[in-house]
């Protein structure tokens, strides 16, 4: 495999995660709110199963669990702390469409302009993203 190519995708990467940052910055969410909501939308799911699915400590996932919760976005089940399922409630369900919805008009918006073949190659690429990266959230 050529460095070159890892160089050349860590670049672009770096600038991609950079984009999707500085357009968060201006939603009602904060980047791991909305990866929650998104993973919620698949089902209730343990601190602990979101914690290792974002990749953070289980501490630093209650926090923003806390935080959502209070924003009246998710709610916990009742019994022992731990294993208490995390699930995504109607105004969570709201907030996590409108901001699926703004994220596709200011994706759409960088996509304006750009020549069939080139949205093609996009098209074609996302299967190989998926083999590396895995699969997309809901």
């Amino acid at each position: 495999m050529s460095s070159d190519l890892i160089e050349q995708a860590l670049r672009r990467f770096l600038v991609l995660g950079q984009a999707m940052r500085r357009d968060a910055e201006t939603l009602p969410v904060s980047v791991a709110q909305s990866a929650v909501l998104s993973r919620l939308r698949g089902g209730p799911k343990t601190v602990g199963e979101l914690a290792t699915a974002e990749g953070v400590r289980a501490p630093s996932m209650t926090q923003i669990i806390n935080r959502m919760e209070e924003a009246g976005w998710v709610t916990r089940s009742e019994g022992p702390v731990r294993g208490r399922m995390v699930q995504i409630t109607e105004a969570g369900q709201a907030v996590a469409t409108a901001v699926r919805e703004e994220r596709a008009a200011r994706l759409a918006k960088r996509f304006e302009g750009l020549p069939a073949e080139d949205l093609a190659a996009l098209e074609a690429v996302l299967p190989v993203l998926d083999r590396i990266f895995g699969d997309p959230l809901t």
